[in-house]
């Protein structure tokens, strides 16, 4: 009769007992474990500017980024950008390969000779594209705004940077302090960022807002450069204004371009 119970109590035990749950993954180790040449991952980014007294523009970035061993080493990205809500909009496709960057789209192909489809416009710093002012491609940076949280709930990293603080963690451009949410999902890789900054001066302020989703972490991801007998350069091209045009739609923010 004791064996009986003694059975029956362990059997009880083990069926209200709580399972172990495994821990959740690093997200650092998790996104430097994506760095294989010929894996990547899409984006899709939204980023809006706004100020005192002016119509906000917005642009949409979607694309794919291709790893390498050390991070992103190539893009593929489709911008569309209206600079005001009366302009048309605008549609670009840049291609950062071999730390080139190459584009071509509306208001180009009428500026360039016969065969001619795509603008080489110069050295690349860095492959990523993005309106954060943080690139969360960089293990340190990722590491950095996981450390800085305020908040962590159900994978949401939510808090704040100064200025400083950006510098710290190798932004992509320096400035203004930054809010943050960082969505990181089950595998521990990031899902969903979001970031705002804000600068006031009395009745006068300036806001930029981007809001980025990455998905199909390391599916097969081969990016190459256009075909060179399609490829001008754009010092190559008088009277285009296609320096005044990117800067005015703001497409390559950040130091995707060494030269800007």
């Amino acid at each position: 009769m004791k064996r009986v119970l003694a059975a029956a109590v362990a059997a009880a035990a083990l069926a209200t007992a709580t399972p172990a749950q495994a821990a959740a993954p690093d997200p650092v180790r998790a996104l430097e474990k994506q760095f294989v040449a010929g894996h990547g991952v899409k984006i899709s980014e939204v980023s809006r500017m706004e100020a005192t007294d002016e119509a906000p523009s917005t642009s949409q970035m979607t694309g794919t980024y291709a790893f390498g061993e050390s991070g992103i080493v190539a893009a593929d990205l489709t911008m569309r950008s209206r600079p005001k809500k009366s302009s048309p909009l605008m549609t670009f496709r840049f291609v950062i390969v071999d730390k080139q960057v190459y584009v071509q789209g509306q208001g180009l192909e009428k500026e360039l000779p016969e065969g001619k489809t795509w603008v080489r416009l110069g050295g690349a710093a860095n492959a990523t594209v993005t309106s954060h002012p943080v690139d969360i491609f960089r293990p340190a940076a990722l590491k950095g705004l996981l450390s800085h949280a305020r908040s962590v709930k159900s994978g949401l990293y939510s808090g704040s940077l100064t200025s400083k603080q950006l510098s710290k963690l190798n932004a992509s451009k320096s400035g203004l302090p930054m809010d943050y949410r960082l969505n990181i999902g089950p595998t521990g890789l990031p899902s969903r960022l979001r970031t705002s900054s804000q600068l006031d001066f009395g009745k006068w302020w300036v806001r930029e807002t981007a809001d980025t989703r990455y998905s199909a972490w390391g599916h097969k991801a081969t990016i190459e450069a256009p075909p060179e007998e399609q490829v001008i350069d754009s010092k190559d091209i008088e009277n285009t204004g296609l320096d005044e045009m990117l800067e005015a739609l703001q497409l390559i923010p950040n130091e995707a371009l060494a030269s800007r």
